[in-house]
């Protein structure tokens, strides 16, 4: 079926993309880096063409005053503030420079649970002593709810100390926060706010848009975003935003610099100006189609009988991004976990997902999906349901009864995992850069654990350095490796499963 999103799109180059299309009809001679000097025999499927160093005409990320600061000057006045930095190490250098921005050594953070784990690695070289902010969490989907102002308020009530706070919206799974509203606490209160906003790039600037506003515009003091994700730019590409007093462009310049490298990659930042050229030229209207798209998919999802989706939560969130479509097949035995609905996915229809995490699946769309592709996946869940759907109808009452296993694999990915084992629900994660002894689970039972292990993705720790493995904890691991599911290790990447490093006793 002809793709109707696609028709007639034949995007004009950019600002920067004309000026990179000059200098190489210069014919210069490139005796310097990179080593394949622009010779397109070299591969046409890579950007050999526009791959520069850091030569006169070409200006330097980090220390801009020509073409790349005339870009990065577009997207800043497009989200309305006045600052943004291009990020060639993707979000989590964004995120890092951020918080070596806002924090000394030392101080204190408020921090959601749920932030990716490229934010403690930073918090834990700062030395910082971390207050988590537990947001609600999702039983019946296994997945963080918004960040709930009470509870930002109880915490900076708690601990006054605290320097910023950081937290993670639209979430990985499309869960917006009140972030305007918590700004403003956080600031009456003389706290900074980061903003891990990498999965919306597409939010808009403007009140009343397709989308939700933009960490941005309404009063974070530092947004990280990744356009890869949701926009149209090269994957490790980023940027940060800026906007207030409360953080020193300086510093977050120098910083920067410090976890980014030093030969920055000019085809990645040429794309992170397409987006933004994207974003001025047809921004509105592309992000208006896409909402009627998916408004489409999901009237017509709402027919089916045996799946469930996390929109049907929306009323119990502050806000959801549309864009994400997680679910889960209910009472399908053959599909109760989200792997095997991702398999048959793939092998009998085509479509791959984007992740799955116990029970969960997650598909992603973007802004040039179109109507037929979707109705492909809406026919493929419908066709399922065809198939596989008499399962459960052999169900009695109130359906199968769940076993043991399966009991501990809902528990497994419920709150208890995400939960703190420590007293005051305080941290010191530098832990993590202390020597230790590797044990087994059971062997660790009780003991001070120095390493992070991770569900990836999203990249969200299960287990934090400096925290006490319970039972609890180590039952619901043994359950994740058992089913396949992948946990990634921080510090013995070669060790056996299901063993970790632990403080010496």
């Amino acid at each position: 079926m002809k793709d109707k999103s696609k028709e007639g799109r034949k995007p004009s180059a950019s600002p920067l993309e004309k000026y990179f299309q000059h200098y190489n009809e210069k014919n210069l001679l490139p005796l310097h880096m990179p080593g394949h000097q622009r010779k397109m025999e070299m591969g046409a499927a890579l950007p050999y063409a526009y791959d520069y160093t850091e030569v006169e005409d070409l200006d330097n990320l980090h220390d801009p005053e020509g073409i790349l600061q005339e870009a990065m000057n577009r997207t800043a006045a497009y989200y309305g503030c006045p600052d943004c930095f291009y990020l060639v190490n993707g979000s989590s250098s964004g995120l890092q420079a951020g918080i070596f921005t806002l924090l000394e050594e030392g101080d204190e953070v408020v921090v959601a649970r749920n932030c990716h784990r490229s934010v403690f690695y930073a918090l834990s070289l700062r030395k910082a002593k971390i207050h988590f902010l537990l947001p609600e969490f999702w039983e019946n989907f296994s997945c963080f709810g918004s960040v709930s102002l009470k509870e930002v308020e109880r915490l900076l009530r708690e601990f006054p100390k605290s320097k910023a706070l950081i937290f993670t919206s639209p979430s990985y799974e499309g869960v917006v926060s009140d972030v305007e509203a918590i700004a403003r606490l956080c600031h009456e209160n003389g706290l900074s706010l980061l903003v891990d906003e990498a999965h919306g790039a597409h939010f808009s600037p403007k009140k009343g848009a397709a989308f939700p506003e933009s960490a941005i515009a309404l009063g974070a003091d530092l947004v990280v975003q990744s356009p890869h994700k949701t926009l149209c730019s090269l994957t490790q590409s980023a940027w940060i935003l800026g906007n207030g007093e409360r953080y020193s462009r300086e510093k977050l310049s120098f910083y920067l610099s410090v976890f980014q490298t030093t030969s920055p990659s000019y085809p990645l930042m040429l794309s992170l100006e397409k987006a933004t050229t994207l974003l001025e030229r047809e921004g509105e209207a592309l992000f208006s189609r896409w909402k009627k798209v998916m408004k489409g998919f999901r009237e017509k999802a709402r027919t089916l009988s045996y799946f469930s989706f996390l929109w049907e939560k929306e009323e119990a969130c502050f806000a959801m991004d549309f864009s994400k479509i997680f679910l889960r097949a209910l009472g399908i035995p053959k599909l109760r976990l989200g792997r095997d609905l991702a398999k048959l996915l793939r092998e009998d229809y085509g479509i791959e997902s984007e992740m799955h995490s116990g029970e969960n699946l997650l598909l992603m769309t973007g802004p040039f999906i179109s109507e037929e592709e979707l109705d492909r996946l809406f026919f493929a869940l419908e066709d399922i349901e065809r198939r596989f759907g008499e399962d459960r109808e052999k169900q009695s009452g109130e359906g199968r009864p769940e076993t043991i296993e399966q009991s501990l694999q809902s528990k497994l990915l419920s709150s208890a995992l995400y939960q703190i084992s420590v007293a005051d629900n305080s941290l010191q994660i530098s832990e993590g850069l202390k020597e230790g002894e590797e044990l087994s689970l059971h062997e660790g039972e009780g003991r001070i654990c120095l390493e992070y292990l991770s569900l990836y993705p999203p990249g969200i720790p299960l287990l934090f350095p400096g925290e006490k493995l319970t039972a609890e904890k180590i039952q619901g691991i043994e359950a994740l490796e058992k089913k396949g599911i992948e946990l990634q290790y921080s510090r013995h990447r070669q060790g056996e499963r299901g063993k970790l490093i632990f403080k010496k006793v």
